[in-house]
Order: structure tokens, then C-alpha cells, then sequence
């Protein structure tokens, strides 16, 4: 900044006001671009550190995602899918983004105050740990669940809204006696309860599936013709098996583009990691974020 003050034939001060967007200081359009061009002339790289102390915030939001032991595909696809999306919404934004693994049974969570996130997600956290893991959060830290439901008011909450999906895909089949519903599990149990709520299919009817071996299983004795799909991975793997006649699948991974042609396809208007985005900078500009508003978000169906 000092070599840069120099060349423009400013002071420091000046340059740190342009360089972080001051807007309360009147300077020349002619100083600004001329400081803007030496930056680039110079390859300055702002230092993350002493900016945080200055502005006494960090800029990190961090993604806490549960790992597992022998993780099936399509979790890390969805995981993947949305790690992704909203990366790039935070970097676009001038975030930074901390991707963090925590063991499911026993989460190490002295990242957040060693790094002093701004903001947490979440991701689908076991009903069991989620107050041990919430206990470890600095007070005013905003911490958001992703695929997880807990009952506690204090805590935002974002799921896509199953219900209004199951019901436009069930309107779709005439006969439900024909039609089963194979869906992923999730660590977070309310979850799944909450999707099965009020279904219209019989219990054995309604696949929760874990491991790959128990797709395979569908290629045997199946009973059902047409299948209702939960993530549009475990559907591709549907579609390969080949043993429906219709398939109609709830796109959970933003990538429906991976489904053949004559799937059904159930899209939401947006994708979690967009909700996610918009909810992360409400409530950072909000002091007291859980004062108003709802705790849970539920992303609608197209």
C-alpha cells in the first residue's frame, strides 16, 4: 500500500479508503482508477489478517459437514453439488469459505473459535449430537441447518419442501399400489421422519436406502412398477437397473441434467445453496438475528 500511495502520489490513508470501499470519503474518480491500475500494476494481494483486525471481523463463513465411515456416492454428490454452488456465492460476495469434516460421533469444534467464523451450516447433523455440537458456538455466531429439523426456534433451518414434491409425484401415478418410494437416508432422523409424514404409500412400500448393495436389490423381486426417487443420483442408478416402467424423480442435487430424457423430473425453484446465501447475509446484517422471522425455510417446488 505504501509503494502504491508513492506511485499515485497519496497518502496511505487514501489508498486504504479505496481499496476497501469507503464510502463516506470524497475522492476523485481520476485518484480511484489510478490507484485501482497500480494495484493491479503491482499485484497487490490485501492481507486477510490485519484486514479482520481492522474491520474486527473475518469475512469466514464455515461449512461443517458430518462425515461417515464407507460415505455411498450420492451423499457426496449432494454434498458436492451444494458445497459448490455456495462457494461461489460467498466468494462472488467478498466471503471466504472454511469446508470443515467432523467426525459424527465424537465433532471437533474448536474451529470455530480458533478461526472465529462470522457463520456456520450445517449439514445434515445427527438428532443425538446437535446440542453438543451447538453448545460449542460463540453467542451472536449464526449457525444454519442444512437437511436437518430440530424443534428449537433458535436456530434457522433450510429443507426442501418434500411434502408439495411427494404429492405432485403421487398425483402422477393413478395406481399407488404400483408405486414405491426409494429415497436416501439422512444422519438427521426428523428429517426423515418428516419427509415420510403423511405419505400415501405403504410401509413396504417406502425404501430408505443406506448402501449401495441395497439398490442393487431392486433388480430382484420387485414388485412395483413405477418408483418415486428421491436425489437425482440414486435415480441414475434407478434408470440403469432398469426394472420400472416410470420413474419419477425429486431433484435434491441441483443436477437433473444427469437423468435420461423420459424421467419424470420434480425440480425446486431454487437450489439450497441459494436459499442458504441470502439467509447467511440477512442475518449478518442483522445484530439480534433471532428476534423476527421464521426459523424454517423450505424451498419450493417449480
Amino acid at each position: 500500500m505504501k509503494d502504491i500511495a508513492q506511485r499515485a502520489n497519496v497518502s496511505i490513508a487514501t489508498v486504504s479508503y479505496v481499496l476497501n470501499n469507503v464510502d463516506n470519503q470524497s475522492i476523485p474518480e481520476t485518484t480511484r482508477y489510478k490507484i485501482l491500475q497500480l494495484t493491479k500494476e503491482l499485484n497487490y494481494i490485501p492481507n486477510l489478517t490485519a484486514r479482520s483486525l481492522a474491520k474486527k471481523k473475518t469475512g469466514l463463513i464455515g461449512i461443517l459437514i458430518n462425515k461417515s465411515p464407507n460415505m455411498p456416492y450420492w451423499k457426496r454428490g449432494t454434498y458436492l453439488s451444494f458445497v459448490e454452488d455456495l462457494e461461489q456465492l460467498l466468494t462472488s460476495a467478498g466471503y471466504h469459505t472454511l469446508l470443515f469434516s467432523l467426525d459424527s460421533t465424537h465433532p471437533f469444534l474448536d474451529i470455530i473459535v480458533e478461526r472465529n467464523l462470522e457463520a456456520v451450516i450445517l449439514i445434515d447433523v445427527k438428532d443425538d449430537i446437535f446440542y453438543s455440537i451447538s453448545s460449542n458456538f460463540v453467542e451472536g455466531v449464526p449457525l444454519i441447518l442444512v437437511d436437518s429439523l430440530v424443534e428449537d426456534n433458535l436456530f434457522k433451518q433450510i429443507n426442501y419442501d418434500f411434502h408439495s414434491a411427494l404429492q405432485l409425484a403421487l398425483l402422477e401415478n393413478e395406481d399407488p399400489s404400483q408405486v414405491c418410494l426409494i429415497m436416501e437416508n439422512y444422519n438427521n432422523l426428523s428429517l426423515v421422519s418428516h419427509i415420510l409424514e403423511g405419505i400415501d404409500l405403504s410401509e413396504d412400500a417406502i425404501f430408505v436406502i443406506h448402501d449401495l448393495s441395497e439398490l442393487e436389490s431392486f433388480s430382484q423381486n420387485n414388485p412395483f412398477t413405477k418408483a418415486i426417487v428421491i436425489n437425482e443420483f440414486i435415480g441414475n442408478y434407478i434408470e440403469k437397473l432398469d426394472v420400472f416402467t416410470d420413474i419419477t424423480v425429486i431433484c435434491t442435487c441441483n443436477c437433473p441434467e444427469i437423468l435420461q430424457r423420459n424421467t419424470q423430473k420434480i425440480i425446486f425453484k431454487e437450489n439450497k445453496s441459494a436459499t442458504a446465501f441470502r439467509l447467511i447475509e440477512h442475518l449478518l446484517k442483522n445484530i439480534d438475528y433471532t428476534a423476527t422471522g421464521t426459523n424454517r425455510y423450505y424451498v419450493e417446488v417449480q
